[in-house]
């Protein structure tokens, strides 16, 4: 049969018929090859598998800004994280008993049975961030407002200037510390990664470490003996025995290699690590069309002094401090809030506000 009698009784071009005969097999569908949206990630996903194997595809999203779905980034981590022991295996570190000179100390969460009030009619357990100097064995403990790096971050900053000096060794059990929470991209790189690069800077050797820390689990038990009043209390009551209790305890701990005043003086003066502390929860933020910024997990109200701008952000485990970036609306503002434990809160009642105008300072009313 002709190609054109074969094209009018198939309904098809010519030209197509003479393709398919001079093909050597049934025409197919054939997508053509193209990259998988997931190999430009992979330079990034392999340091964070190298540092952390465990890390699950949901964190490793967050670090990494991942544009797709969760399930393509969660088989691309899998099949990385089965060929991460034949590219980089995880060095080994051992107990932190082989550690017998002063200077050093271990880090980590420990959960109180008590729950805490945390006001707005909310109640739950928080932690406590432990550290334990390594060979005096004094122990300084912080109620947190949650297991959040960044709030984690706040505690430990607070304990190295309540001990005036920053260990030259910390050792970390990360377990139940989650990863970063951010109000903007902008300025919040408040990380596990940044806070490692910092201390790298100023001789702090920051280990994350595999193996059950002895220090830290002796705190553990001792803070377990402990009894609280079982019933709901609030987090400055909670604090305040939890001080309490630890300063009667770093008086009547047992037998130590050495003394407290020779591990601070093996360890780095604060002067001399202002990179570490200098890591700050502080960013910018601009309200909503209601008046309100979010801030970690709550919202808190600015006055129209504020609309439609940035704003600068400051963050501790007590206060929410709000600052206008520029001139706004007479002045430059400083508002201060009681920062909230509680989650999905609205507050309208600051604690401080404060205007600057042409060289005079006042406080005014409200947000």
């Amino acid at each position: 049969m002709p190609i054109k009698q074969i094209a009018r009784h198939k309904h098809l071009a010519p030209n197509t018929v003479r393709r398919l005969l001079r093909s050597e097999r049934p025409p197919r569908y054939q997508r053509p090859p193209r990259p998988s949206v997931a190999a430009p990630f992979e330079p990034l996903i392999l340091p964070l598998l190298r540092r952390e194997p465990a890390l699950s595809a949901a964190e490793i999203a967050r670090h990494i800004d991942w544009p797709a779905s969760a399930s393509l980034l969660r088989s691309h981590v899998a099949r990385l994280r089965a060929t991460l022991p034949r590219m980089n295996p995880q060095p080994v570190f051992q107990p932190a008993a082989v550690l017998v000179d002063p200077g050093w100390a271990e880090c980590g969460l420990w959960w109180p049975k008590t729950e805490i009030t945390v006001w707005h009619g909310q109640v739950r357990r928080c932690p406590v961030l432990l550290m334990v100097a390594g060979a005096s064995r004094r122990l300084t403990a912080r109620l947190l407002p949650s297991s959040r790096f960044r709030d984690v971050w706040i505690g430990h900053r607070s304990q190295l200037q309540e001990w005036g000096a920053v260990p030259h060794t910390l050792r970390w059990d990360t377990e139940g510390i989650e990863s970063p929470w951010y109000f903007n991209r902008v300025g919040w790189d408040i990380s596990w990664d940044a806070y490692v690069a910092r201390a790298e800077l100023d001789d702090v050797t920051i280990q994350h470490v595999g193996v059950p820390l002895p220090g830290l689990a002796a705190a553990r038990r001792r803070l377990r003996q402990y009894r609280w009043t079982g019933q709901s209390i609030a987090p400055d009551s909670f604090a305040a025995d939890l001080m309490s209790w630890v300063e009667s305890a770093n008086e009547t701990t047992g037998s130590r290699p050495v003394s407290w005043q020779q591990e601070r003086s093996a360890m780095v003066a604060l002067t001399a690590t202002p990179e570490l502390l200098g890591i700050r929860s502080q960013g910018w933020v601009t309200p909503s069309d209601d008046g309100f910024v979010a801030i970690a997990g709550n919202h808190y109200l600015v006055g129209a002094w504020g609309a439609r701008r940035k704003l600068t952000v400051d963050i501790t485990d007590t206060t929410v401090t709000i600052r206008s970036s520029g001139y706004h609306a007479g002045g430059f503002h400083v508002l201060t809030y009681v920062r909230s434990w509680a989650a999905d809160v609205h507050l309208t009642d600051p604690q401080q506000h404060v205007v600057t105008h042409s060289g005079t300072r006042s406080e005014v009313q409200g947000p």
